[in-house]
């Protein structure tokens, strides 16, 4: 009968030491699987769509899912999706937000929420209140974007600004570079300093407009690829593409294209992919418990004919 209960007992512990083991290793299982918010400003644009799909890849190795936001070019729309990634309890957040002040609340909603949150490519003016920064000095690209443009017109004329979405920061720093940069040259004029929010069809509509007026345009600053592209678009359906130089800034696959075909006089490339890679890698680790740090920027590097088969 001893030798019967002493079986018995040792299957008891057996069959108790497997359960337990087994239901360690799922909970280990689920602990290691991170569900990460990615939120784009706006999927019509290229270079939010290179950005999101390099994330894809890096969620694919690194057995992460991403909980993917199209934030639409609406600020209103980021804070709500915001809401929603917090609602769903995700491990970390990266948000490229579409605008400086509108969307700082969401930022602070993620903190209040103890979720980290990792900024990409533009930023709010609460900063504070992120975990990390990941992107690019703005203000760097529109001085080189605007040195270039100057030496393509002769350092004199009448040029047009086209900006993205006004209080982004990419336009507030790119519109601050072009600016200290144009004090250097005393014979450029601005005459048209108006946005077109990033979007292709927007700036041809504008450069259209502007065509009929008479001001002697013979550059245009374009602060986006998407832009410089609708613009240039414009300018040849009214025969002016010998007399008007255009130039970007984002190195997007049709920019490289039209730099290639002399139809842009350069780009600049902002590394998108390189970004949003950053980006989910540091959002990984702060949702590890791991340190941060603060900013990481990668820098911009002009793009003209003579290179450009380097970057295609």
């Amino acid at each position: 009968m001893k030798k019967i209960l002493g079986i018995i007992l040792v299957s008891v512990l057996l069959v108790g030491c497997i359960t337990g083991c087994q239901t360690d290793k799922s909970n280990k299982d689920k602990a290691d699987s991170l569900t990460i918010g990615f939120m784009n400003t706006n999927l019509s644009n290229e270079f939010q769509v290179a950005m999101l799909d390099a994330a894809r890849e890096s969620a694919d190795e690194m057995g992460i899912t991403l909980a993917e936001q199209d934030g639409q070019g609406d600020a209103a729309k980021q804070v709500s999706q915001m809401e929603q990634l917090i609602s769903q309890k995700v491990d970390a957040i990266v948000m490229a937000p579409y605008d400086k002040d509108a969307c700082a609340p969401a930022v602070t909603k993620a903190k209040e929420a103890g979720i980290p949150l990792v900024i990409v490519n533009s930023t709010v003016n609460n900063m504070d209140q992120a975990t990390a920064y990941v992107g690019s000095d703005d203000k760097v690209a529109g001085e080189i974007a605007m040195k270039e443009l100057a030496e393509a017109i002769g350092e004199k004329g009448n040029i047009m600004m086209i900006r993205g979405p006004i209080g982004n920061s990419a336009e507030v720093g790119r519109t601050e570079g072009v600016n200290a940069v144009l004090e250097e040259y005393s014979e450029i004029s601005i005459v048209v300093d108006e946005p077109a929010n990033w979007d292709r069809e927007k700036a041809m509509k504008l450069m259209e407009n502007k065509l009929q007026d008479n001001l002697n345009i013979i550059g245009v600053m374009a602060q986006n690829d998407e832009m410089a592209i609708g613009a240039q678009k414009a300018i040849e359906a009214a025969g002016k593409q010998d007399d008007i130089k255009v130039i970007g800034i984002d190195a997007i696959a049709d920019a490289l294209t039209a730099v290639e075909e002399d139809r842009l006089i350069a780009t600049v490339f902002q590394d998108a992919r390189a970004q949003a890679k950053k980006a989910l890698e540091v959002a990984v680790s702060a949702a590890k418990g791991e340190d941060t740090d603060r900013e990481y920027f990668i820098d911009f590097q002009l793009i003209t004919k003579e290179n450009v088969a380097d970057y295609k």
